[in-house]
């Protein structure tokens, strides 16, 4: 029993650890694509502190290892055995949980008719949507609004990065950002403390499924990342700063 936990929990921290590439992640934030969307560029580049580079290099060549190794051989096995629109729906439920971190974020901000928006979301994909399954809401123009989390509303208070960190496994994140993933955690229904399912090994594998289910696109993202940077390290660094500053100022 205690080596099926062991295994299960070494199994949580990789698949948490490739959608941490999507910083921030489900945590809704920052994903891979969009780090590398031509929209995400700024006329003046932000910049982030890094006074540990040479670690988080080795740290981000560690991670990069792993991910050939273990994420991108799942990644396609997975995606040959999963129908699509299995894979939407089971992203679609995963959503929908997410709802108040994105409210809270949202409230924090004072942007309280984005925070009713998120609202009237996650009430129509509920309902209608049955559970979230569908994301009913995404054909209602009046409902449309920016994904919100603690950091960015940290952002807009004025608080900065601290510095960058690649974390093992989880890849890159900031001390402000990092720090604001447990506040999201501790107001979401799945994560603990303030989960509503109290058996631990039932939250890790619905975890572990919310995280499975996006390894093909993180690792496509990843591979199309690789191919296109002299320096990936250093590519992935600047996108990061990059895109949580246009979150933050939208």
């Amino acid at each position: 029993m205690k080596s099926n936990s062991a295994l299960c929990t070494l199994a949580l921290l990789f698949t948490t650890g490739l959608a941490h590439l999507s910083i921030a992640q489900d945590d809704e934030g920052l994903q891979l694509d969009d780090l590398f969307e031509e929209d995400f560029e700024m006329e003046e580049a932000p910049s982030i502190h890094d006074p540990f580079e040479k670690v988080n290099r080795a740290i981000f060549d560690f991670n990069d290892e792993v991910y050939a190794t273990f994420g991108r051989p799942f990644a396609n096995a997975y995606a040959r055995v999963m129908p699509d629109p299995v894979e939407r729906s089971i992203t679609n439920v995963f959503t929908n949980l997410k709802f108040p971190s994105r409210f809270v974020g949202n409230v924090l901000q004072g942007r309280f008719g984005e925070a009713s928006k998120e609202t009237g979301q996650f009430v129509v994909n509920t309902t209608v949507g049955i559970g979230g399954i569908f994301r009913v809401s995404d054909k209602i123009p009046s409902l449309q609004t920016n994904k919100e989390d603690f950091g960015q509303a940290l952002g807009s208070w004025g608080v900065k990065h601290g510095f960058y960190i690649v974390l093992p496994i989880l890849g890159p994140s900031s001390l402000r950002d990092f720090a604001s993933d447990f506040v999201d955690d501790a107001i979401e229904p799945i994560p603990s403390p303030n989960t509503v399912i109290d058996d631990s090994t039932d939250r890790m594998v619905i975890r572990t499924v919310e995280v499975v289910n996006q390894f093909p696109s993180l690792m496509n993202l990843y591979d199309s990342m690789k191919r296109s940077a002299i320096d990936p390290y250093a590519s992935v660094r600047d996108a990061y700063a990059q895109r949580r500053a246009i979150q933050i100022s939208e």
